[in-house]
């Protein structure tokens, strides 16, 4: 398939614009970049998908979610305790529909792969298979964990662990290239993370962690400067992590992903990933008009949405994820983008910032597979995940109530 024409960025950072291009796909890969006339001569009888134009666009990663949490849309949850009765009351076609949902939400808004954290006390060994379930529907990629939390009965914790590996082993006979399994964690304490860095060590096998504070540290308590965990960890709600613990990560390699401001500033740190959490499943907000050193800004937002984050996830779902190069996998965009200024890349971050990050996706297409042509999803049927994701809602809010 050859695509185009399109204004073309490329990602990665330092990222090249590239007008009247196209783009030609085999299989699971890009094949070739370039101008299309070219392309199209040289390859005639391949299809062609028309970009109209469009702004063509690596596929974006969200760095922490939690996916099952979509249904609480309504709800008003605000406090720990009511969110952990939540996730108690989920029934696995909870969480199956509203991950379905959550996804479909997040390609609309050019997401194409999701790190996913989740808990669900009530259907726990049948809960990552739901939301595998639901990326193979919908077409993303997903990595994503059952967390063990420091407060769980080792009982749980050891029933935590198991669902984790079990998937592990799943995806390991399956060989699927859009799945991916990990290994959770939620630490409230500093002692709580030693602990259950010292257990998963034991019984999580080679599977790559995904660690969430899940709060800030109590006053008075101390970093001890140690994190005893393989190098390769991804940290979500890293502005929860004193400073110490970001360098010490940084130098094992780890990859840090934020959620909500914290009480260090990040606002200079272009290499930290970002992460929806359980709010709306799309890019974060751009820095408003007029704001202080908005070309600064401007450029921290590029890295932070098109760089930091897939060049995490280019790990587990292959080299050059993130990038429009030939040889790179097939996630793309097309965004109604169209515009009015000289756009390149010299002013590709102004531009990201003042709205190509929240323009309408119109197409989508992830490892090869077109999952949304023309503004509308291919491979689902968005009225029946509304549809079915409300029913869920209603029975689980009425459990909770």
């Amino acid at each position: 398939m050859i695509i185009g024409p399109c204004r073309l960025v490329r990602g990665g950072p330092t990222p090249g614009v590239l007008e009247q291009a196209g783009v030609r796909i085999a299989g699971a890969h890009i094949a070739q970049v370039g101008p299309l006339a070219p392309l199209r001569a040289s390859h005639p009888d391949e299809k062609v998908w028309d970009a109209g134009g469009r702004v063509m666009l690596p596929g974006l990663v969200d760095s922490h979610a939690h996916l099952a949490r979509h249904l609480a849309r309504g709800l008003g949850l605000e406090r720990e305790a009511d969110w952990e009765c939540y996730d108690r009351a989920l029934a696995p076609e909870d969480v199956l529909w509203s991950a379905m949902a959550a996804l479909a939400e997040g390609l609309r808004h050019g997401i194409t792969t999701t790190y996913d954290v989740h808990r669900s006390a009530g259907c726990l060994d049948l809960s990552l298979s739901e939301l595998a379930n639901a990326a193979e529907r919908t077409g993303v990629r997903l990595a994503t964990c059952y967390a063990v939390d420091e407060r769980d009965a080792p009982a749980d914790r050891a029933a935590a662990l198991h669902e984790s590996a079990s998937l592990v082993r799943h995806l390991k006979r399956r060989r699927s290239g859009r799945l991916q399994a990990m290994t959770g964690l939620r630490a409230r304490t500093w002692q709580g993370l030693d602990a259950l860095l010292e257990e998963v060590s034991r019984d999580a096998g080679e599977a790559p962690l995904h660690i969430e504070l899940a709060s800030p540290p109590a006053e008075g308590e101390r970093w001890p400067g140690r994190a005893a965990a393989a190098p390769g960890c991804l940290w979500s709600h890293a502005e929860r992590a004193p400073l110490a613990l970001v360098s010490e990560a940084r130098a094992r390699g780890d990859a840090l992903a934020w959620a909500r401001p914290g009480a260090w500033d990040q606002g200079a740190d272009p290499d930290l990933a970002w992460g929806s959490d359980d709010g709306l499943h799309a890019p974060p907000r751009p820095p408003e008009p007029g704001s202080p050193d908005l070309w600064r800004r401007s450029q921290l937002y590029y890295s932070r949405v098109w760089v930091s984050g897939p060049r995490w996830a280019a790990r587990h779902f292959g080299e050059g994820l993130g990038t429009i190069e030939p040889g790179a996998p097939a996630d793309l965009l097309l965004v109604d983008y169209h515009p009015a200024t000289p756009f390149g890349a010299d002013t590709l971050p102004a531009h990201a910032a003042a709205g190509l990050a929240r323009a309408p996706t119109w197409g989508a297409m992830v490892a090869g597979e077109v999952l949304m042509d023309r503004a509308a999803l291919i491979k689902v049927d968005e009225a029946e995940i509304a549809a079915r994701a409300r029913d869920c809602a209603r029975r689980l809010w009425r459990r909770l109530s």
